[in-house]
């Protein structure tokens, strides 16, 4: 995934945060890193967790009462992203989830995903990031 810039300043253009808020669950803290500035970039509000247990934990706060998507890998330690999907099915069943994962191939071949699922294959690029986290929020 590549990192948008300002000309000139290496650092990417800053929105201040006024869009839907974003739960990022990722366990690579680099990528996560680099999600959460490109999601900054574009004026949405990012929550993170490093796996899904904190994600969990951070959607059963009254604070947290305005995420509006969840964005989560698949394959995670702890509680991955199948398992989250299923808890928050029951704390936040209208929230939509959008999973990512580097294991295309062999999820599709374990039946773990579908055709009809909301998901990113690893590595995307930004504007393919961008394109559906705004499908999945109704932008």
């Amino acid at each position: 995934m590549t990192e948008p810039t300002e000309q000139g300043s290496g650092q990417p253009p800053r929105r201040p945060p006024s869009g839907p808020t974003v739960l990022l669950v990722e366990d690579e803290d680099a990528l996560r890193s680099s999600i959460r500035r490109l999601l900054q970039a574009e004026g949405y509000t990012v929550l993170e967790a490093q796996n899904g247990t904190t994600a969990l934990r951070l959607l059963e706060d009254p604070a947290a009462s305005d995420v509006a998507l969840v964005l989560t890998d698949l394959r995670m330690p702890v509680m991955d992203g199948r398992q989250l999907a299923a808890a928050l099915a029951r704390v936040r069943p209208n929230v939509p989830i959008v999973f990512m994962s580097g294991y295309t191939a062999q999820l599709m071949d374990m039946r773990l995903i579908s055709p009809d699922l909301p998901f990113l294959a690893k590595p995307f690029r930004n504007d393919e990031l961008l394109a559906a986290v705004r499908r999945y929020l109704g932008d």
